[in-house]
């Protein structure tokens, strides 16, 4: 525990992961969570904790939800609860029994972090937009492999490039949950292969990669289209599905 500043710095970015779609937020509520006490970084004992919060909760009759605390990078979640109908003293008594450094306020489309220890306050914006889906989770990437001109010789590929420039480079746009060398090999073999990937792969074009980041599966497949489009109004030849 940080005893100079129980808000860390990691507090600031959290964003959240509501269970189920289409919730009715109500006007002012918490969101607690009993895991990591005092940021120990030890998760033994989480689950019986979490049951223990879940149990005090239901016994005070407080309204509550299930709602997913996870860091900007999405290497830490933590199970917690939106709870709303409570006070102030009571929510943070309750942080302070469940040994949390702090916990979040939203009133509104207003979000704040507060110290369970000293009720220090910190203003963190809209609430709303540190909303994220499961299906947001970078996990994909976008990559380019680099194709042997012989693959002009293919009508289909032909008819999927009629603006292509004599002499530019041909390619193979995809996205992969896999390094971009993995998906590249998965190819060469045979495996779930693309045909124009397996038949005139030559090699990796990083030099052609739009980005290096992992995103989301709906923006990783945003990307891969619109990357595909975008070298083909170079004057490239390009194969994506």
């Amino acid at each position: 525990m940080n005893a100079s500043d129980p808000i860390l710095p990691e507090y600031l970015q959290t964003c959240f992961i509501p269970k189920g779609e289409g919730i009715d937020w109500p006007d002012e509520f918490w969101i607690i969570t009993a895991c990591n006490p005092y940021s120990s970084g030890v998760l033994e004992g989480d689950r019986d904790a979490d049951r223990r919060l879940r149990r005090h909760l239901s016994k005070g009759g407080y309204p509550k939800f299930r709602i997913k605390g996870i860091s900007a990078d999405w290497q830490h979640e933590e199970k917690s609860y939106g709870v709303s109908g409570i006070t102030r003293d009571v929510l943070l008594e309750l942080g302070r029994q469940f040994q949390q450094n702090a916990v979040f306020h939203i009133i509104g489309d207003r979000l704040s972090v507060v110290a369970c220890v000293d009720d220090r306050e910190v203003q963190l914006g809209s609430f709303r937009e540190r909303i994220r889906k499961i299906e947001d989770r970078p996990c994909a990437r976008v990559y380019v492999i680099r194709l042997d001109e012989a693959v002009l010789n293919v009508k289909r590929f032909q008819r999927a490039n009629p603006n292509h420039v004599t002499g530019m480079a041909c390619y193979y746009v995809g996205m992969t949950c896999c390094t971009a060398e993995e998906r590249f090999e998965q190819h060469q073999r045979g495996y779930k292969a693309a045909t124009f990937a397996k038949r005139f792969g030559i090699e990796l074009a990083h030099e052609r990669f739009p980005t290096q980041e992992w995103l989301g599966i709906e923006a990783a497949k945003r990307l891969e289209f619109d990357h595909a489009e975008w070298l083909r109004g170079q004057g490239y030849a390009v194969w994506q599905h």
